[in-house]
This record gives C-alpha cells, structure tokens and sequence, in this order.
C-alpha cells in the first residue's frame, strides 16, 4: 500500500516458492523426460541390430544425441537404459496377470488367454531386440532380464496366494524360491525356442507348449502336494481338471 510503513514481505521468508520456480522445474522436467525419450528410443534401435553387449555409450550418445555426460545421469551403461525400457513394459504384464489371477472373477481360460497374449505382444513389440539378443544366445543381459521376470512372477503370485505352494521337503522360503527359478529359466527357454522360429511366428504354438509344460498349481490356480496327487483342499486330482471357480494363475 503506498505510503505504508510495512516492509514488504520476502517471498522466502512466507515459505512461497519465487514466481520463477515453478516454471524453471517444469522445464527441467520436460528436458529430463525428452533426454529419456531419445535414450529409450536409440537404444531399441541400436539393440535391435546387435546384442546389447556389445553397444557402447559413444555409440548411444552419438545416436540420441546427448553428451555423455547427461548420459550419466540416467544410467551407467546401454543394458541398463534397455533394462529401464523392457522392464517398464514387463511389470505391466505382471501386474494385470497377478490381478487377474488372484481376483478370481475371471475364468482360468480367460486369464490364461490374457496373460500369454500380453506376453506376446510385448515379445512382438521388441521382437528385433529380442530376436538379436537371444536367438543363437547372443545376450546374457536379455536372458537374464527375463529369467528375472518370470521368477519375480511367480514369487510375486506366491506371496499373494501362500497356498498354491506345492508341498514338500524344506522351509517355504526355500521352495518358493526353487519353483520360482526353475519355471522361470524354462519359459525363458521356451521364449528363446518361440523366437528362434521364422517370422510370421504361431502365437498359438508358444500358448500350447507353455500350458503342456508348466505346473497345472501356476496355470489353473490350484495346490497340489504331489505330481498327479490330491488337490490340497479340494478332493481333486491334480489331473482332472480346474473345479468350478477355480483362481487361475500362469507365469
């Protein structure tokens, strides 16, 4: 007001943030998110003609077109900005299958259906990258990633569901973290098999050897304390096929 004899206040003193703030970490937003983008976006490329191993961050840079520096800040190699890619799109299919499957309201065909169709879209998505990494086992890193998801599965779906843990010797925290390596090491196996087919690949022939080979407690949903032995607190065979609702799982 003028004339008055009040100082006027300091918007850091009020705790009020300078008028400028707001904008300048909007922007910087919008350059960390479009650096990202064009580091997401040169290393699909570049990973889909050749094993990520074998990427160098001059090439990533030089193809984003970053310095190395602001490379740096967001990760520490071209696997790990892959990784940040693939692993983004994984949780999500795990995430809908992990709902789906302890939701109970849909039937175990229908999940199954699902959860193997958004595992091979995402196959699809990346199909060039995973065809260069993992056909004629050329990547490691693209391997493991998805030894690391199944398993991370499976464990995720064990947690939520305790009693479809199939019996047997040891703590559960020991079998728990055997079943969760071993089915997740075979469908990457079966990833790998899929893959190493020529294009157009059957999406139905990766759906019917993964129900053939995976344990009927993590497709249908089911306990089951020996191989073709009672369902634990069903009555059933293991063998006989999903009682009416059934929760349904699949890894």
């Amino acid at each position: 007001m003028p004339g008055s004899d009040q100082p006027a206040m300091d918007p850091a003193a009020s705790g009020a943030a300078p008028p400028s703030s707001a904008a300048g970490a909007s922007a910087l937003d919008v350059r960390v998110r479009r650096t990202r983008a064009r580091l997401f976006e040169a290393v699909v490329l570049l990973a889909s003609e050749q094993p990520v191993e074998d990427i160098t961050v001059a090439d990533l840079v030089r193809t984003a077109r970053v310095n190395r520096t602001t490379f740096y800040k967001h990760a520490s190699s071209p696997a790990e900005v892959l990784e940040q890619v693939l692993y983004a799109d994984l949780d999500r299919v795990r995430a809908e299958w992990i709902n789906d499957a302890t939701a109970a309201r849909l039937p175990v065909d229908v999940v199954w259906e699902r959860a193997s169709g958004a595992l091979l879209d995402h196959l699809e998505r990346h199909e060039a990258v995973y065809t260069a990494g993992l056909v004629g086992r050329r990547s490691a890193i693209l391997h493991h990633l998805l030894v690391d998801h199944f398993a991370t599965s499976v464990r995720t779906l064990l947690d939520r569901d305790p009693g479809l843990l199939p019996e047997g010797e040891g703590p559960a925290q020991w079998r728990v973290e055997a079943q969760s390596s071993f089915l997740a090491h075979g469908e990457t196996g079966l990833v790998e098999a899929w893959l190493s087919r020529p294009a157009p690949r059957d999406r139905r022939l990766f759906v019917s050897a993964a129900s053939e080979a995976l344990p009927a407690w993590l497709i249908r949903g089911q306990g089951t304390n020996t191989a073709g032995g009672p369902v634990r607190g069903s009555g059933r065979r293991a063998d006989a096929g999903p009682p009416p609702g059934a929760r349904p799982g699949t890894a």
